[in-house]
C-alpha cells in the first residue's frame, strides 16, 4: 500500500470526525462573532461602528433629497447618498472577506492537524 492509498483511507476513516466539526461551526453569526477575534479586532470594530454611522449618514441623505426643493439640493443629497450607500457596502464586503479568511485559515488548520495525525500515523509503523 503507497502513501496515497494510506491519505485516502485515513482520511475516509476521519470523514465522520469532520462533519461532526462541520456540525459545531455553527451558523452566519457565529461566523460573525468571530471576525471579533485576532489580531484584526480592533479595526473590525472599527469598521463596524462606521458602517452604523455611514448608514445613518446614507439615511439621512436621501430624506434631505426627497424634501429638497431645488434642483442644486437634490442633485448635491443624491449624489451624497449614492456615496454612503457605496461606502456601506464597501464596509459590508470588507466584513464578507473577513469572514471568509477565518474560514479559510480554520479549513488551513484542520488541514495541517490531519496531516501531522498522518505522518505520526505512517512514521510509527
Amino acid at each position: 500500500m503507497n502513501l496515497d492509498d494510506k491519505i485516502k483511507q485515513a482520511l475516509k476513516m476521519d470523514e465522520a470526525e469532520v462533519n461532526k466539526l462541520l456540525a459545531e461551526e455553527g451558523g452566519l453569526f457565529a461566523q460573525l462573532g468571530g471576525v471579533f477575534s485576532g489580531s484584526m479586532k480592533g479595526w473590525n470594530i472599527y469598521g463596524f461602528i462606521l458602517s452604523f454611522f455611514i448608514a445613518a449618514a446614507m439615511f439621512w441623505c436621501g430624506y434631505e433629497f426627497f424634501v429638497s426643493t431645488t434642483l442644486d439640493e437634490r442633485i448635491f443629497w443624491g449624489v451624497l447618498t449614492i456615496a454612503a450607500a457605496v461606502m456601506t457596502m464597501g464596509i459590508k464586503i470588507w466584513f464578507w472577506m473577513e469572514m471568509s479568511r477565518h474560514s479559510t485559515l480554520r479549513e488551513i488548520k484542520r488541514l495541517e492537524l490531519a496531516v501531522a495525525q498522518l505522518y505520526a500515523k505512517h512514521s510509527g509503523e
